[in-house]
């Protein structure tokens, strides 16, 4: 597997409401051929893309996600809250955005943003839309994270053949045993948190890492310089001196 030095960051951020199509399909223009998005569950099981477990900051709704269908969800405005010339955005579903990657060539990395307690769901809810694209479209090249080892372990079970990384803030001390435990190719992590000698480490113990959220040009060169494989960033088209791309046998 391989993915991109830097990693659009819920999209052309920067540029267009987070995890938006609109948001997409800029970072694609911008050059990104790795996005970074957010998938979460609706009342009704359906998979769908967004960050938080609110609806109030990115939309015109209100409440928990969780408890609204996902017709109830397409009706809410996800972008003026951004711009008013984002009114017509919608929250996209996570087949809508496969389908969308599979014709631009675009990988994906997906966060799985379960609510405790509904780890299940929400992964067998990604697992009927990226099979039901598989059987429509073809391959979409993914990589699922989470910061919760048990959607991890769901993941693990019910799609064995995609990789998967753990997201964390600083690096544990016990990185390399919990990467191991869960089957995890990599590890992602707060680029505030660096640590070149843990980076090191997990480098030559065969990890990919990758840091988040990186907006500027000299804190991702100096962080790929340490052994990073690649940054997410807000900024799709954030320039970096360092080619060190993430690759997995």
């Amino acid at each position: 597997m391989r993915t991109s030095t830097v990693i659009a960051h819920r999209g052309a951020s920067r540029l267009a409401p987070e995890n938006t199509l609109a948001a997409f399909r800029l970072a694609q223009q911008a050059g990104a051929n790795w996005i970074e998005v957010d998938v979460a569950l609706s009342a009704d099981g359906q998979a769908v893309i967004f960050h938080d477990e609110r609806l109030d900051r990115c939309t015109n709704g209100h409440g928990w996600l969780l408890r609204h269908t996902l017709i109830e969800l397409q009706q809410l405005d996800a972008g003026s809250w951004f711009a008013d010339h984002f009114c017509h955005e919608r929250i996209p579903t996570l087949q809508a955005l496969l389908h969308w990657a599979c014709q631009h060539s675009i990988g994906l990395n997906l966060e799985i943003k379960a609510v405790v307690g509904r780890e299940a769901e929400t992964v067998q809810a990604l697992v009927m839309a990226y099979q039901a694209t598989l059987a429509e479209t073809g391959m979409v090249p993914i990589l699922l994270s989470s910061f919760n080892p048990l959607s991890l372990q769901y993941a693990r079970s019910a799609l064995p053949e995609v990789p998967r990384a753990l997201l964390t803030e600083a690096i544990p001390a016990d990185a390399v045993l919990r990467l191991t435990r869960l089957g995890c190719e990599g590890l992602h992590f707060c680029a505030d948190l660096a640590d070149p000698e843990v980076i090191r480490t997990l480098a030559n113990a065969g990890f990919n890492l990758r840091a988040y959220t990186v907006n500027n040009p000299t804190q991702a060169d100096s962080l790929l310089a340490m052994g990073v494989n690649a940054v997410f960033s807000d900024i799709a088209d954030l320039p970096v001196t360092k080619d060190n791309p993430a690759t997995t046998p």
